[in-house]
């Protein structure tokens, strides 16, 4: 992909580079949520409770915690 990107802005398609450049952003802010929200969900209801989080909260707490990558 980081191919494509560089391609795209030397021949001068800026607004193709940026698509992919947006693209590849949030391919791995992605990657990052799902991994945060595997882990949590590795833990037991008893390990969750000691940290503040409800199961039912797993997913928010993912999505906030990456919200500026």
């Amino acid at each position: 992909m980081t191919a494509l990107t560089i391609a795209a802005d030397t021949i001068g398609l800026r607004s193709v580079a940026e698509w992919f450049k947006r693209l590849n952003a949030s391919i791995a802010h992605r990657a990052k949520v799902k991994n945060t929200i595997k882990e949590l969900s590795r833990l037991s209801d008893y390990e969750l409770q000691d940290i503040g989080i409800h199961r039912s909260q797993i997913y928010s707490i993912a999505v906030e915690a990456h919200i500026n990558d």
